[in-house]
């Protein structure tokens, strides 16, 4: 149980005011000052309440930034590397610069719903400022359960619509088209192309292939994994996109005959040991996410491909 009592007259006889003393969830005496008794009383009378329903929360507790939690929340986090080096990004180029040194006990709704639409604001797309603000959104939920906040301030924000157009669609490329992207590929990524459009593979998952996963006499790929290439960090092969995504793929004459043409000219790399790259840049490296990323969007413009072909996985359609 809480207890108030007089506080000692300052100097020149200023009048005291109360003190409200009461013991946090460890059992810790804390105390806190108010000119009234009426609003002492009422204080303690709130923590007890909020004591015995476990919904206290030290006021202290939401003094720390938005930006020293959300690094302790997205090190506790069990992701993929491809979600952590988004979230990383999210919190990085978004959520910092704008909330980051506000204490989390002092963001309101009102400061989530401008931060979104400083992204809008910023041309940033529907879907991605979607993405940035369930990133915000998990973190703040985190802390309220952490006990640091009483409730998530965001609540009931209105986000951009997501409009859907023509080009927002994926494309399906006919074979011409497969044909006039391959010719217009750099030679160290042809086969790159023909085994997306023929094989169905993702980028990652291409970009990982390795010697040792191709049956050229059963004419098979077995896709259990793909090249992950984290901002930081080196280039390495981790898990499919999902545990379906594991699979045994039939390929045909066309692309063995590919495949058999690249590697002597484009010398395979050991990226680990029992696992050599098929595919590498003309300097022998990983291929990147960021760099294919790069040749397709030339390409597009070269071939003045269709604006819904967006990407490698257009080939996959």
């Amino acid at each position: 149980m809480g207890s108030k009592q007089p506080k000692h007259k300052g100097r020149g006889g200023k009048k005291a005011g109360w003190r409200a003393l009461y013991r946090d969830n460890e059992n810790k005496q804390r105390s806190k000052s108010f000119d009234r008794k009426a609003d002492a009383q009422r204080f303690l009378a709130t923590v007890e309440a909020d004591q015995l329903r476990g919904t206290y929360v030290d006021p202290r507790a939401g003094r720390i930034t938005l930006s020293e939690y959300a690094e302790t929340f997205m090190a506790a986090q069990v992701w993929r590397e491809g979600t952590r080096a988004t979230a990383q990004s999210h919190v990085d180029n978004h959520i910092g610069p704008a909330l980051g040194s506000r204490q989390l006990a002092t963001i309101t709704r009102t400061d989530v719903q401008s931060f979104v639409a400083s992204l809008t604001a910023k041309g940033l797309a529907p879907t991605t400022v979607s993405g940035i603000h369930v990133r915000l959104v998990s973190i703040l939920e985190a802390a309220v359960h952490d006990g640091r906040i009483v409730r998530s301030p965001a609540v009931k924000i209105r986000l951009p619509t997501v409009i859907k157009t023509a080009a927002s669609q994926v494309v399906a490329l006919d074979l011409d088209d497969v044909r006039r992207i391959a010719d217009a590929a750099p030679p160290h990524l042809t086969a790159f192309v023909w085994l997306i459009a023929t094989a169905g593979l993702r980028p990652g998952e291409a970009a990982g292939l390795t010697v040792e996963r191709v049956d050229f006499l059963q004419m098979t790929i077995d896709v259990d994994r793909q090249l992950l290439t984290p901002p930081k960090g080196l280039p390495h092969l981790g898990p499919t996109k999902t545990t379906a995504s594991v699979r045994i793929v039939p390929i045909n004459d066309l692309l063995v005959a590919e495949l058999n043409r690249h590697m002597p000219a484009h010398p395979p790399l050991e990226i680990e040991p029992g696992a050599t790259l098929i595919f590498t840049t003309t300097a022998g490296h990983p291929l990147r996410r960021d760099t294919i990323g790069k040749s397709w969007r030339k390409l597009r413009t070269d071939l003045d491909l269709p604006d819904e072909a967006r990407g490698w996985h257009s080939l996959r359609h």
